[in-house]
C-alpha cells in the first residue's frame, strides 16, 4: 500500500506537524472513536438497498469494512444523485470516500490511500451494432458520459461530442431511442445497471475498454491523523483476501470477453452435485446443466470446487456458473439467475428419540450448514441464531452426538447422506415449519445473453420426459430396504421357519402395521397439502357445488382482504377482475369468475384486480379448472396469482422495442407508397404506348412526376436503414444451405419443407444475414399459420432466374432479377388480413407473442436491395410470397442490362378465363395491344359453356384457382379431351404446392403477376406447339 498526498511541500510539512501533536494532543482527545460523513446516492447501477433499509455498494461496504478495521465510525449523507458524490467531498460536506477514481477530483486538497481496485471505463452501443466497433473508431457521434466522472474529461474521437446526463438510466434509455450512439461508463455499474433495469438483452460493451482506473481512498485533510491506519488497515485487508473478495463481489474488475467455454464449479452437495475421488463430478442438476448446455449450444467444463467457493458466488478469474443455487433477493442484486427449475424444500431432522417432542427454537440450538444461502432467512423466521456446520455429515454426526438439537437441512440432501452413513434410523423428520426455496442456474455478470439463451430452452425442457427421467433417477426418496434392513429380514425368515407355528399370528400383525402405516401415509399427505397451501402466495379457491366458497386458503384471504377464516362464504361483491386497458369490469364473457360458473376453464388470464373500490388495482394471472373427484364436494378450483411487478417489466421491455422499431415502419409506409406509385406508373405507360401528340406530353409528365415521387420514397427509406453494413454479391446457393439448417429443427417433422437445387453461379445483391432472416420469418409465418389452423403440412420454396422488360419503349424497366417464392399449402389470408400483412406492428398473433415486424423487415430488405417483394393468397389455399432481387455476377458486378423484343399475335383468337375483374380487363387490353383478338370468360364454367356452344380459339389463358366448381386444372383436362388442337397456357398466384396434376398435364404454368415479356412469350411457344 502508499500514500498519496497532496503535492506542495506546506501540506506535507503541515501533515507532520499533525503527527508530532498526536502524542500531545491525545490525552485531551476524547476516548470516543472519530466520526467520518461518507457520501452515498441512491442510482441504479451504484447499489441497492436491502429490506431493512440499509444501502449498499462497493463504495459504502468498503467504507464499513476500514471504519471496523481502523478504528472509526461512519456516518452516510445522502446527496441524492451519484453525480454529486464527488462535489460533496470537495466542498465539506463529506469527509471520506472509498473507491474514487482519482481523475475525476481536481480537488489538490484531498489526501489518498491506495489503490483498493482496477477497473475499466467501456463503451456501450446498441445490441444490434455492428461487432467491430470501439471508442477509437466512433467518429461522427454522440457519446453518452456521466458528469463529473472521468469519463466527462475523456477527449472524444475526431467529430464526436461528449452528452453529459446526470444518471445512468437516463443515458441508457437515451442511447435505445436513438439519442446517443454510445455511453462510456464504468463496466461494473453499467453492467448492474443494464441488469436491474431489464435492458441487458438490448445494450452491449465494446472492447477493447475505453480507459484504465484506479480507485482510491479518498480523504479530506482535517483527518490527516487517520491515514496510516487507514492504509495499514487495506494492508491487512489485502492480505487476508477481504479485499479481494469484496472486488470480487461488486464487479470492481477490469471487464473480459465472454470466454468461449464457460467454467461451472461443482461442490460435493449430493444429491444435486457429486466429486468424485478422480475429480469426475455428477448429480441432479450437473446432469440439469448438462442438458441444457447441449439444447443452448452453450460450451462448458466442470471445475469442483470447495464449498467456502460455493458460497462466494460466481466471479472474474474463478468460475462462470454455479448449477442450480438458491435464489434470494440479496443475491439477485449480486448475481444473474436463469428462470427457475426446481423448488427445493428445508426441512428440520431431529434425533429419532426426540421425534414426539416438541421443538423449542429459543431453548435448543439449532444448526445449518454455513454455505447455505437461505440460513439468514431461516434464522429470522424462527427468530433465533443458528449454528453455523462446515459440511453435511458432520452435521448428521454433530445432531447424533448431541452438539446439537436440531438441523436444517435440504430434505432430499439430508436423506441421502444419512442413508450413505448408514444411519436412517437414526433420524426424524419434524413435520413444520418447513422453508421453500426456487433453485435456478446461478451466472456471473458480464457473459452477454447467456440467461436469455438458458432461459429459452428451460421452458421446454422442465416438462420433458428428459428432466422427468433425471428427478426420478436422482431425487425419489431414500431406498426402503437398506442393507440393514436386508439383514433383519433375512434373521426374521429363519426365524419364520423355525416358528412356522406362529405364521398365522404373524400375518395378522402385518396387516393392522400395514393398515396403520396406509393410514399415518394419508395423514401425513393431508397435513403436507396443508402446508403448501398456507405456504404459498398464490390464492387458492375451492368452490362447492351451490358456487359458495369452500376452501380459502391463507393467500386467498389476503387477495380478497377476508379478516376471519371462516367457510365456506360466497365470493364478495366488491372484488372484480377488471380490463387492462380501461379499467372497468370485464364482461360476463371474459371475467374469470363467471366463466368458472359456467364450466369454463381459464388458463394463466393477465387481467387487473381489485378487492374493494378504494384498492390500487393490480396485475393477476388467473387459472382454472374443475374438479371430478366425486368425493371432494368441490364443483371447481381458481388461483389467483399476483404478477404486477412482471406485468410491468414486460410492458416496460415491449415500449423499448417498440422505440427501437420506428424505423423499420417508415421503411413500411414509404414502401406502401411506392405501390401506389408503381400503378399509376404502369398505367401511364400503358396510355403511351398508344398516345401521340398534347396527350403524350402530357402522359409524359405524369410518369415524370411519378419518379420525382418515387426519389422522395427512397429518401423516406433511407431512414429505416439501421444496419450500416454495405450489400454485395450473395450466393443463394450457400444462403439456402445455411437457411435449411436452421429452419428444419424449427418446424419439426410434421411439415415438410422443399427447397431447390439452386446453381453455383446465381448470386444476388443484397446483405447476406438480412436474407436469410427474411426467408426464416417467411418459413416461421407458414409454420405458424398451419399450426394455428391445423391445415397444411408443406412448405416449398423456388428459385427462378427472373429476366423483366415491360415494354419496347426507350425508358422500360429492364434488369436481371432471382425470384424466391416461399410458398404454403395452409390456410391462407382473407383481403383484410392480406392487405395489412406488411404493415408494422400488425399481427394476426397477438396471443401467442406476434410482433408484426416480421413481413415488414421483409417488404424493408426488398426496398433497400433493389428488389420487389409480392404476395398472393386466397383463403383455404395458400399464400406465397415472392421476393426479387438483383441477380450480380459472382464478382460482385452486376450482370449486364439487356431488352428483348415481345412476341406478337398476328390475329390469333384467345380467351382469357380469369374471375378477378381488376386484372382481368387491363390483362385483356395488353394482350390486344399485342396483336390478339380477345374473349374473356370470368369462370371455368363459363369459359367450358362457351367452348361447347361453338366457339373457336386458337389458344385459352386461365387462372388455375377459380370459383364455380370447375378450375383452371379441370378446363384444361377437358380442352386436352374434347379440342385437342387448341392450345392452353395456366397462370397461378402459388408456387404450385402439392401440382403433381398440373405438372401430369405438361403444360406450361405461369406465375402471377407475370411480366408482359414472359406472358406473350410462353402463349407464342405454346402457339407453335399446337401447330407442330
Amino acid at each position: 500500500m502508499r500514500i498519496l498526498f497532496a503535492s506542495s511541500r506546506a501540506r506535507w510539512l503541515l501533515i507532520g506537524v499533525f503527527f508530532l501533536l498526536m502524542p500531545l494532543t491525545a490525552g485531551a482527545q476524547s476516548p470516543e472513536r472519530q466520526l467520518l460523513r461518507v457520501p452515498w446516492a441512491g442510482d441504479s447501477g451504484f447499489g441497492f438497498v436491502e429490506a431493512d433499509g440499509t444501502p449498499r455498494s462497493f463504495f459504502l461496504d468498503l467504507a464499513r469494512m476500514l471504519a471496523e478495521e481502523a478504528g472509526f465510525d461512519i456516518d452516510l449523507v445522502d446527496v441524492g444523485l451519484t453525480t454529486e458524490v464527488l462535489p460533496a467531498l470537495s466542498r465539506g460536506r463529506a469527509d471520506l470516500l472509498a473507491g474514487v477514481g482519482r481523475g475525476a477530483i481536481d480537488d489538490g486538497q484531498l489526501l489518498f490511500a491506495g489503490p483498493v481496485a482496477e477497473t475499466r471505463f467501456v463503451l456501450f452501443v446498441h445490441a444490434d451494432a455492428p461487432r467491430d466497433w470501439r471508442f477509437e473508431t466512433f467518429t461522427d457521434r454522440r457519446i453518452g458520459v456521466l458528469r463529473n466522472t472521468v469519463a466527462s474529461r475523456m477527449r472524444p474521437p475526431e467529430g464526436s461530442v461528449m452528452v453529459p446526463y446526470d444518471d445512468q438510466v437516463t443515458a441508457f434509455a437515451h442511447l435505445l431511442d436513438g439519442q446517443v450512439d454510445g455511453v462510456i461508463v464504468l463496466s461494473a455499474l453499467g453492467e448492474r445497471t443494464l441488469r436491474r433495469t431489464g435492458l441487458d438483452g438490448l445494450v452491449r460493451p465494446t472492447f477493447p475498454p475505453v480507459r484504465e482506473n484506479s480507485h482510491f481512498v479518498a480523504l479530506r485533510p482535517e483527518f490527516a491523523t487517520l491515514l496510516p491506519g487507514i492504509e495499514a488497515a487495506l494492508g491487512r485487508l489485502e492480505t487476508s483476501g477481504a479485499l479481494d473478495d469484496l472486488r470480487a463481489r461488486w464487479l470492481m474488475v477490469p471487464p473480459v470477453p465472454v470466454p468461449d467455454v464457460l467454467t461451472v464449479g461443482v461442490s460435493h452437495f449430493p444429491p444435486y452435485h457429486l466429486v468424485e475421488e478422480d475429480g469426475r463430478v455428477s448429480g441432479f442438476a450437473v446432469e440439469v446443466l448438462r442438458d441444457l448446455a447441449a439444447r443452448a449450444d452453450i460450451a462448458v467444463q466442470f471445475e469442483p470446487i470447495t464449498l467456502e467457493s460455493w458460497a462466494r458466488g460466481p466471479r472474474v478469474g474463478a468460475f462462470d456458473l454455479l448449477p442450480l443455487r438458491s435464489v434470494t433477493e440479496a443475491e439477485r442484486n449480486l448475481l444473474q439467475f436463469s428462470a427457475p427449475i426446481q423448488t427445493i424444500e428445508y426441512a428440520i431432522f431431529v434425533r429419532a428419540a426426540d421425534a414426539g417432542r416438541e421443538l423449542r427454537p429459543e431453548e435448543g440450538r439449532i444448526g445449518i450448514i454455513q454455505s447455505s444461502p437461505l440460513r439468514a432467512e431461516i434464522a429470522g423466521d424462527l427468530g433465533v441464531p443458528l449454528v453455523m456446520l462446515p459440511e453435511v455429515r458432520g452435521g448428521a454426526q454433530d445432531l447424533r452426538a448431541g452438539r446439537i438439537d436440531a438441523l436444517v437441512m435440504p430434505r432430499v440432501t439430508f436423506q441421502r447422506t444419512v442413508q450413505e452413513m448408514g444411519l436412517s434410523d437414526a433420524f426424524a423428520q419434524l413435520d413444520a415449519p418447513v422453508f421453500r426455496n426456487d433453485l435456478a442456474i446461478a451466472m456471473r455478470p458480464g457473459l452477454g445473453d447467456l440467461q436469455r439463451r438458458l432461459d429459452v430452452v428451460i421452458r421446454g425442457y422442465v416438462g420433458s420426459d428428459q428432466y422427468r427421467d433425471l428427478a426420478r433417477q436422482w431425487m425419489e426418496d431414500p431406498v426402503f430396504w437398506t442393507d440393514r434392513r436386508v439383514n433383519l429380514i433375512l434373521y426374521g425368515g429363519g426365524a419364520l421357519a423355525i416358528l412356522g407355528a406362529l405364521a398365522f399370528l404373524v400375518q395378522n400383525w402385518r396387516a393392522r402395521a400395514n393398515a396403520e402405516r396406509l393410514r399415518a401415509q394419508t395423514a401425513l399427505a393431508s397435513e403436507r397439502l396443508a402446508a403448501i397451501l398456507a405456504s404459498t402466495r398464490q390464492g387458492v379457491f375451492g368452490f362447492g357445488t351451490g358456487g359458495e366458497m369452500a376452501v380459502i386458503n391463507p393467500g386467498g384471504r389476503v387477495l380478497l382482504g377476508l379478516e376471519e377464516d371462516v367457510s365456506p362464504q360466497h365470493w364478495p361483491e366488491s372484488a372484480q377482475f377488471l380490463e387492462p386497458i380501461s379499467d372497468e369490469p370485464l364482461d360476463p364473457g371474459r371475467d374469470p369468475l363467471q366463466r368458472l360458473f359456467r364450466g369454463e376453464m381459464t388458463n394463466g388470464q393477465v387481467c387487473l384486480f381489485r378487492a374493494r373500490p378504494d384498492q390500487a388495482s393490480r396485475y393477476v394471472r388467473v387459472t382454472s379448472d374443475a374438479v371430478t373427484s366425486l368425493g371432494s364436494g368441490l364443483s371447481a378450483l381458481m388461483i389467483v396469482e399476483d404478477t404486477h411487478d412482471n406485468e410491468l417489466n414486460r410492458q416496460k421491455l415491449e415500449r423499448s422495442q417498440r422505440l427501437s422499431s420506428l424505423g423499420m415502419l417508415t421503411g413500411g409506409l414509404a414502401h406502401d407508397f411506392n405501390n401506389i406509385l408503381a400503378t399509376i406508373l404502369y398505367n401511364a405507360q400503358l396510355v403511351r404506348v398508344k398516345a401521340d401528340g398534347p396527350v403524350a406530353a402530357t402522359v409524359d409528365r405524369i410518369i415524370d412526376t411519378v419518379r420525382h415521387g418515387n426519389n422522395l420514397t427512397q429518401r423516406l427509406l433511407g431512414f429505416s436503414r439501421q444496419s450500416p453494413q454495405e450489400p454485395g454479391a450473395v450466393s443463394l446457393r450457400e444462403s439456402l444451405k445455411e437457411l435449411e439448417s436452421l429452419a428444419r429443427p424449427a418446424i419439426g417433422e410434421a411439415i415438410g419443407l422443399i427447397l431447390p437445387a439452386v446453381d453455383e453461379d446465381v448470386f444476388v445483391h443484397c446483405v447476406r444475414g438480412e436474407l436469410e432472416n427474411a426467408l426464416l420469418n417467411l418459413i416461421l409465418n407458414a409454420r405458424d399459420a398451419m399450426a394455428d389452423s391445423g391445415q397444411g403440412d408443406e412448405i416449398v420454396i423456388q428459385v427462378r432466374r427472373y429476366d423483366m422488360c415491360t415494354s419496347d419503349q426507350e425508358d422500360a424497366e429492364t434488369g436481371h432479377m432471382v425470384e424466391i417464392a416461399v410458398s404454403d399449402n395452409g390456410p391462407g389470408m382473407t383481403g383484410d388480413v392480406l392487405r395489412q400483412a406488411t404493415d408494422p406492428f400488425f399481427s394476426t398473433k397477438t396471443d401467442a407473442g406476434g410482433t408484426g415486424l416480421g413481413l415488414a423487415m421483409v417488404d424493408s430488405l426488398a426496398a433497400r436491395s433493389s428488389g420487389r417483394l409480392s404476395l398472393y393468397s386466397e383463403p383455404g389455399n395458400g399464400t406465397t410470397v415472392r421476393l426479387r432481387l438483383p441477380r450480380f455476377a459472382g464478382d460482385g458486378g452486376a450482370l449486364p442490362q439487356t431488352s428483348a423484343a415481345i412476341p406478337r399475335g398476328d390475329g390469333w383468337r384467345l380467351l382469357l378465363v380469369e374471375d378477378q375483374a381488376a386484372l382481368r380487363e387491363p390483362m385483356a387490353e395488353l394482350l390486344r395491344d399485342l396483336g390478339y383478338d380477345v374473349d374473356m370468360a370470368d369462370t371455368g364454367r363459363a369459359a367450358l359453356d362457351r367452348l361447347d356452344a361453338g366457339a373457336d380459339y386458337d389458344v385459352v389463358l386461365s387462372d388455375i384457382v377459380m370459383p364455380g366448381g370447375v378450375s383452371g386444372v379441370d378446363l384444361a383436362r377437358a380442352i386436352c379431351t374434347r379440342f385437342a388442337r387448341m392450345a392452353i397456357v395456366l397462370m397461378s398466384g402459388h408456387a404450385e404446392v402439392g401440382s403433381d396434376e398440373i405438372r401430369a398435364l405438361g403444360l406450361p404454368v405461369l406465375q402471377k403477376p407475370c411480366p408482359l415479356p414472359d406472358l406473350a412469350t410462353a402463349i407464342h411457344a405454346a402457339l407453335k406447339e399446337g401447330q407442330a
